[in-house]
């Protein structure tokens, strides 16, 4: 089991504040930070047909404090200059009629939001006005990793996975790793956002002489994304964990002396962190593994080829002394076919595409050996038949649009795996899933404005009712414009945002703090309305 202490400073004054739940993140890499603009006036530059401006300026501003950014790197194309003490820059002699603007400084983000572009392109009537240039403020995780006893733990690996959303659903993305130190400390400079931090399993620990195991922030055990560290920028937390350490012991696997071709063994202890072992086939037929004391969940799954898995579990107590004789009780892992089929109301125009260009994975918020959450993906064989190798558990089925089709209904039974989630059990193999496609899509069009001139943005269509896919997204161009098409048919929520917006779209409170420019649409068959949106501005979405 582990302890830990949360401690919350702001980054402004190092004034407490209240913990805000259990995650983190580490980054690798340089700081290369890319701007959020706004006109000067707080306005984003209209673009047309004007000419060519003789020099191009404006500021770098601290998003959080809006105080300038001194010495802050801003590239237009191929020139680059500094910041001066007020924040303020200049390019003389321009020659450009577009631009791409990067901005880069140590301690810095581009953005709070993940997968955000690296530069700005502008065209001329942009470049003509004068530019702020928004940087975020790196937020800090701290904290110190000791055995029970308190001794420093150093080298200790520490992970960082951020909560992200995107067209595919929710993920976690492996932001920073680093080790702690002599004193078993550790800092994260990271951007502001939703985090887990987890710790590796140590087998052999250079100070302690034991195994370390790992520690997950928050509960490994807990379901869903309620529960982690939500760190704004500018902010620091830290924390103190204290892992389990023990003497490891062999554990003697008893199985059948088949080949069972590969086998991956994880051990998921009572806090719920769950880790790889290292395995060796005996010279009396069993495997051994090496665990510390404790009671563990043993999942092992072999695979002798890509069509035939196995999966065994059972619960060991390791005592203060080797054992053998664990029992492993094997069975299938349940292969579900998919078949594809079309709908009757679909034309001809166009053949539908093959089952995986749908991007078709079953999701489950199980968490994952690696980290993540453990997801299925969609299988082939030789003649083009698919599958999903699933092990017993419920699943959502996630999927996109393919081409001009997309999915009407998913099926598994009696179950509408668009509204449900899918069951496997135990023995499931034979049950198809079917999928139903039709190119009966309609579609949907617009401009949308940012602080009312046409603007690029980030425009997402929420489906109202059951879908695949949680969320569709496309940018707007230059001049505000905006088209969706092969949409299927149905009612949706429509917002735009100044910058790429990550969140939970299933959940229907994601969108509450933006009600006012959220909007509702509905699209039929062969039809494509249109809908003007007023974007978010980057400064209202809290980093």
């Amino acid at each position: 089991m582990s302890a830990m202490r949360i401690v919350c400073r702001s980054g402004r004054n190092g004034s407490t504040l209240p913990s805000l739940g259990l995650a983190c993140v580490l980054l690798v890499g340089p700081m290369v930070c890319c701007a959020q603009i706004s006109s000067g006036s707080g306005t984003a530059a209209q673009i047309g047909s004007q000419s060519v401006p003789s020099s191009v300026g404006g500021r770098v501003v601290n998003a959080t404090t809006g105080q300038p950014v001194p010495r802050a790197l801003v590239r237009l194309n191929n020139r680059a200059v500094l910041t001066d003490s007020e924040g303020k820059f200049k390019f003389e002699q321009n020659s450009e009629s577009s631009a791409n603007v990067l901005v880069t400084k140590p301690g810095f983000y581009a953005s709070a939001e993940y997968g955000e572009a690296g530069n700005l392109y502008l065209q001329a009537a942009q470049l003509g006005e004068s530019l702020e240039l928004r940087l975020y403020p790196e937020a800090l995780l701290t904290g110190v990793v000791l055995a029970p006893d308190g001794t420093p733990l150093p080298g200790i690996t520490v992970n960082a996975l951020r909560s992200v959303y995107d067209d595919s659903g929710h993920r976690w993305a492996q932001t920073a790793q680093t080790q702690t130190d002599s004193h078993g400390g550790f800092r994260l400079p990271v951007p502001a956002g939703d985090y887990r931090v987890q710790t590796n399993y140590l087998p052999l620990d250079r100070t302690t002489g034991k195994a370390v195991l790992p520690v997950v922030v928050p509960n490994g055990s807990s379901n869903g994304t309620s529960q982690l560290v939500r760190i704004h920028s500018g902010e620091e937390q830290s924390f103190e964990l204290r892992p389990s350490v023990s003497v490891v012991h062999s554990v003697g696997i008893a199985h059948s002396s088949s080949d069972r071709g590969f086998m991956r063994i994880s051990a998921r202890s009572s806090n719920g962190s769950t880790w790889h072992i290292n395995s060796m086939r005996s010279s009396d037929g069993e495997t051994k593994v090496q665990l510390p004391q404790g009671t563990y969940t043993l999942t092992v799954r072999t695979m002798a080829n890509a069509e035939a898995a196995e999966l065994a579990e059972t619960t060991v107590t390791v005592p203060d002394h080797d054992i053998s004789g664990v029992v492993l009780q094997f069975s299938p892992v349940p292969t579900i076919p998919v078949e594809l089929l079309v709908d009757g109301s679909s034309t001809s125009d166009s053949s539908p595409p093959g089952l995986s260009q749908f991007g078709l994975s079953l999701q489950s918020e199980q968490a994952d050996v690696d980290g993540g959450n453990a997801a299925v993906g969609l299988l082939s064989r030789s003649n083009q038949s698919y599958y999903f190798l699933a092990p017993p558990g419920t699943y959502r089925l996630a999927g996109r649009s393919g081409g001009s089709w997309y999915i009407k209904s998913a099926s598994y039974g009696d179950s509408d795996l668009l509204a449900q989630e899918l069951a496997v059990a135990p023995g499931a193999s034979g049950t198809p899933i079917r999928i139903t496609v039709s190119n009966q899509t309609g579609g949907l069009q617009g401009s949308v404005k940012l602080n009312g001139d046409p603007s690029a943005c980030w425009v997402y269509l929420i489906p109202s009712g059951p879908s695949a896919q949680a969320v569709y997204s496309t940018r707007s161009n230059s001049t505000g414009g905006y088209s969706f098409s092969s949409l299927p048919p149905g009612s949706y929520q429509a917002i735009a945002f100044e910058r790429r917006h990550s969140a939970d779209y299933r959940d229907s409170n994601s969108l509450t703090p933006f009600s006012d420019r959220q909007h509702s649409v509905s699209v039929n068959a062969g039809d494509k309305p249109s809908l003007n949106l007023d974007a978010v501005p980057v400064t209202e979405v809290v980093p």
